[in-house]
């Protein structure tokens, strides 16, 4: 685990589909998956931290259930017009 790395919290989300999604994002939050052997885990990101990660490499430290891990960022859906994250897909790294 990197020191000078960002770290971000995540929280996992026990909804999924459109209708939640939207409420997330309504809310300030975006939607994420943490992709690892054979399962993904829905998760739920602030926004202002994964640009800074995202602009420093693509790896950032992932903090979840007391954890912290490094992961990075495999996927980035953007909204078309504005250019906002939609939805992340994060992998171990």
């Amino acid at each position: 685990m990197s020191e000078n790395l960002v770290t971000i919290e995540a929280v996992v989300r026990e909804q999924t589909g459109k209708e939640y999604a939207r409420k997330l994002r309504k809310a300030g939050k975006i939607p994420a998956n943490l992709m690892e052997k054979g399962k993904a885990t829905s998760l739920e990101l602030d926004p202002k931290w994964l640009g800074k990660a995202y602009k420093e490499g693509k790896k950032f430290n992932l903090t979840l259930n007391g954890e912290t891990k490094l992961v990075v960022i495999k996927e980035v859906h953007l909204d078309a017009i504005k250019r906002m994250p939609l939805h992340v897909d994060l992998m171990y790294a």
